[in-house]
């Protein structure tokens, strides 16, 4: 093989009556790929309809994704579907028209060739003469057709000369020369195979997208398309190996199926209409239906061709394969905070000492940044005195301002109520408004009678609006029981203005449904007894009221 310039990676000069020769190669292999799918309640499906399917899930081979459809009811082709004419009649107006066509449409109408020379339908093979038609084309035992004995001449019916209608008359339609008995026969016949077709069961396979990496894609001069040889598989479940297997040959050639159904000749799905009988799959001897389920396996070998110049590949290549561990730098600085290494200030809490990082509490809090680089004494020593704050709860406090999260002992359902109240206090001296929203979610989700006061009076010190509100509802709700609880003191001493809050919630909170009053006027009452007992004993709720007399 001769060329222009040498081979990649040759190192020939080009010296006069030297030979240059190059090589290239194109292998053609396949890309295997199976998919099982199971129908469990065929009973169920069966009857679906003509042309109606089971599909699967997507799967992938070669990177074009493909879906298994089967039809309980089988499948008729497009032809099948549109070969189908209704039996065709002259319309109820046929002798209007026939007025209005002159003497070629009612020739047409009666089954007759038109005159020679004539316009409209011109010559041409006869059209089909009507079932019962008579000698000359007219209906036996009907009126004859125009122009024959007993009628006006068509001229006639087109009217002298120069009148309107006078010119040559439009050809007669179609739709009028057919002939009613062939066309109900050729119905009939489409209906007898649509019948024996509807005893199959089909099964097909669709191309129905592709990936970033399509592998066997071929540029035609009319698309682009896959080859690919296809092997459908109904399981037999008894273990007696009488599978049902229909596929394409290797003689055969690979069957082409269009990608985004571009190349007209090539269709987007292949399979069997016929695949199997209805009567087959439902026999219990055959074992193909199994506990009301079917197993369907099909196996798809898609060709794939690479090297040469127009096999190369414009598809992005794979992304590396490499695992990104996921973040740990809250762990990090919680094992910081733990070892105490480079910690440059002590807090004493409750007589117990804690060791923190200046640089990371003045970046997670406003507070902890005016306390520790201010001009007061606490800004200029490494020894700094908390008040208020429990120790358990300044070492959760500092705990999340070093991993912006709780210890595993104190999350989700683990907060109890106390916690969760002295927690929020903290976070809101300290204006960690994460925490202080964690505390407050937890605490809406563990209102009771026993600490929703105290709860309140912390909403309200604190600014936890919605935790207010909903504490607020709910003391509403159950005020008798609320008052008799220890922390309903401690609200009226510590948050006076919390009682005129909460009897205007109760003020604009829709009634509950109460005991049902009867008042019964002064002449009702002196009804005798049982019958006042009787309308009493209807509910229990009910209560008679005796008017005062004027």
């Amino acid at each position: 093989m001769q060329a222009e310039q040498p081979a990649q990676g040759a190192q020939a000069k080009d010296t006069p009556g030297s030979t240059k020769k190059s090589s290239s190669k194109t292998i053609t292999d396949t890309v295997i790929g199976e998919h099982e799918h199971t129908i469990v309640g065929y009973s169920l499906v069966k009857g679906i309809g003509d042309g109606e399917p089971i599909a699967s899930e997507r799967f992938v081979v070669g990177g074009h994704e493909w879906v298994l459809l089967f039809y309980p009811d089988g499948k008729r082709s497009s032809s099948e579907m549109h070969n189908i004419q209704p039996a065709q009649v002259p319309p109820h107006n046929a002798h209007l028209q026939q007025q209005a066509a002159g003497g070629n449409a009612g020739a047409a109408l009666a089954g007759l060739p038109p005159p020679p020379g004539a316009g409209g339908l011109g010559a041409g093979p006869l059209p089909p003469r009507a079932p019962g038609a008579g000698a000359g084309g007219a209906p036996a035992g009907g009126a004859p057709a125009a122009g024959a004995p007993g009628q006006p001449p068509a001229a006639a019916l087109r009217g002298p000369p120069g009148a309107p209608g006078a010119a040559a008359a439009p050809a007669a339609p179609a739709a009028l020369m057919v002939n009613p008995a062939a066309a109900q026969l050729a119905a009939a016949n489409q209906q007898q195979a649509a019948a024996a077709n509807n005893d199959y069961c089909a099964l097909f396979v669709a191309l129905i997208g592709e990936t970033d990496n399509p592998q066997g894609v071929v540029n035609t001069s009319e698309g682009r398309v896959v080859r690919a040889f296809h092997r459908f598989t109904l399981v037999d479940q008894s273990g007696r190996g009488q599978d049902i297997t229909k596929g394409r040959r290797r003689d055969q050639g690979a069957v082409k199926i269009s990608c985004a159904r571009q190349d007209p000749n090539a269709r987007n799905c292949h399979g069997y209409r016929k695949f199997v009988k209805k009567s087959l799959l439902e026999d219990p001897q055959r074992g193909l239906l199994v506990n009301d389920t079917i197993i369907i396996r099909y196996q798809i070998e898609l060709v794939v061709s690479s090297g040469g110049a127009l096999s190369r590949s414009t598809s992005k290549p794979p992304p590396p394969q490499i695992h990104v561990p996921p973040p740990n730098l809250g762990l990090d600085l919680a094992s910081l905070l733990q070892s105490g290494v480079g910690a440059d200030v002590q807090f004493d809490v409750e007589g117990e000492e804690m060791a923190a990082h200046k640089i990371i509490l003045q970046a997670r809090s406003p507070v902890f940044r005016a306390l520790l680089t201010g001009p007061m004494r606490e800004g200029h020593e490494s020894r700094i005195d908390i008040q208020d704050v429990r120790a358990p709860v300044f070492r959760a406090l500092l705990f999340f301002a070093y991993t912006d999260s709780l210890p595993e002992d104190l999350q989700g359902s683990k907060l109890e109520v106390t916690m969760a109240q002295h927690l929020l206090a903290a976070a809101d001296r300290f204006q960690l408004i994460r925490l202080r929203c964690i505390c407050e979610q937890r605490l809406c989700e563990t209102v009771e009678i026993e600490t929703v006061a105290t709860t309140l009076a912390l909403a309200e010190q604190n600014n936890a609006r919605e935790l207010k509100r909903v504490c607020l509802e709910f003391v509403s709700k159950h005020l008798q029981a609320v008052m008799a609880s220890e922390g309903y003191q401690y609200m009226v001493q510590t948050c006076p203005q919390l009682q005129a809050e909460l009897l205007q919630v109760i003020a604009t909170t829709p009634p509950q449904r109460s005991r049902a009053v009867h008042i019964v006027p002064h002449h009702q009452a002196q009804v005798g007894q049982a019958r006042a007992a009787d309308e009493s004993s209807t509910d229990g709720q009910l209560r008679r009221v005796r008017q005062r007399r004027e």
